[in-house]
């Protein structure tokens, strides 16, 4: 019945496959990967309790967290850099020798 109801409103399914999607992105970036691994997921019985009769198609970056989190560090230094605030600099002012120019 959830199946038919799923299946025939636009908007119903839209939502549940958001859900379902977010569903196995939660279980992937799960802290005890060997508890909740995606790759023994049973997809078919997730789905179906979404009200899908078969599971949908979704993108799933599963090796991107690992990349980003390897990143991590260089995202850090790149939002750093320029004259913002730090214990050192706790006013944002440039150095004397920044000759850098900006128009707003």
């Amino acid at each position: 019945q959830l199946e038919k109801l799923v299946g025939k409103n636009y908007y119903l399914h839209k939502s549940a496959r958001d859900a379902y999607r977010s569903y196995l992105h939660s279980y992937n970036s799960h802290s005890l990967k060997d508890v909740y691994d995606v790759n023994s997921l049973d997809l078919a019985g997730v789905a179906a309790s979404f009200g899908f009769e078969n599971p949908p198609k979704v993108t799933l970056m599963l090796k991107a967290n690992a990349k980003e989190s390897a990143r991590a560090g260089g995202k850090k230094a790149r939002k750093m850099s320029g004259h913002g605030f730090s214990a050192d600099n706790p006013y944002g002012k440039r150095d004397a020798k920044d000759a850098r120019q900006f128009a707003h």
